[in-house]
């Protein structure tokens, strides 16, 4: 593959992502215009919308078309060097959580509690911070591949409370938080259940389900949201 090719695809790749991230500040940030109804607004949300599906279908394709040119170097030229070079991107890739993952592990369900009682209210709701103690837990214990309600846990990844959501990797999520490791299926289940933290979670009857499975998958690390992640759990203020 030649290196204006490779600038080509690259610039593509770059090009894409970054009309994504335009779109979404866009119609965060943009102003409504004056009279606009909330049906016109609402229809206006729904064509952008779709326009980022597109987008992101786009990139998809340009990622795979680039993985593609990518193996065809090592494959067309016999290079050995250039194959050991792959090898190491992948180990690489691994690593960061940019490829997605199959083994056994545990998955956590976490829910806050369906009824308040006496306590303060905040302590009946899942808070971030009981989301990153059990994450924190599970990478002492060797897991290696997380993600929370889909997203890919990596070295930047560290969810925050958003109202009576959690924004994970740039993605907004409301209850529940469904956790994938993968890892020893035993060590990492006697662990989360001896966790104090899920102790006191359960004694305010917020819901903590472990769970040992023999097969979980848990997709790579995405640069880009979608549209439709970014919104999800916002409340509609009429």
């Amino acid at each position: 593959m030649s290196k204006g090719l490779r600038a080509i695809t690259f610039i593509l790749f770059f090009i894409f992502g970054l009309l994504i991230n335009l779109q979404f500040k866009g119609i965060i940030m943009a102003e409504p215009k004056n009279g606009a109804t909330a049906k016109e607004l609402a229809a206006q949300l729904e064509l952008e919308k779709r326009e980022n599906e597109k987008l992101m279908e786009q990139l998809t394709n340009i990622e795979a078309e680039r993985e593609m040119l990518w193996r065809n170097i090592g494959d067309n030229l016999n290079n050995q060097e250039i194959n050991e070079l792959l090898k190491k991107r992948d180990y690489e890739f691994l690593r960061a959580g940019l490829v997605t993952v199959s083994g056994r592990g545990v998955v956590i369900t976490m829910e806050d509690a369906p009824a308040v009682g006496e306590l303060d209210i905040e302590e009946y709701i899942i808070h971030d911070n009981n989301v990153n103690d059990i994450l924190d837990e599970l990478k002492v214990n060797g897991a290696q591949a997380i993600s929370v309600n889909g997203e890919r846990v990596v070295l930047t990844t560290k969810p925050v409370c958003a109202g009576p959501t959690i924004i994970v990797n740039e993605s907004r999520y409301p209850p529940p938080y469904v956790i994938k490791a993968i890892g020893d299926p035993d060590v990492l289940y006697d662990a989360i259940e001896n966790m104090p933290q899920v102790a006191f979670m359960r004694l305010t009857n917020i819901r903590i389900d472990v769970e040992k499975q023999e097969e979980i998958t848990i997709n790579r690390y995405r640069m880009y949201s979608t549209l439709e992640n970014s919104l999800k759990g916002l409340e509609v203020v009429n």
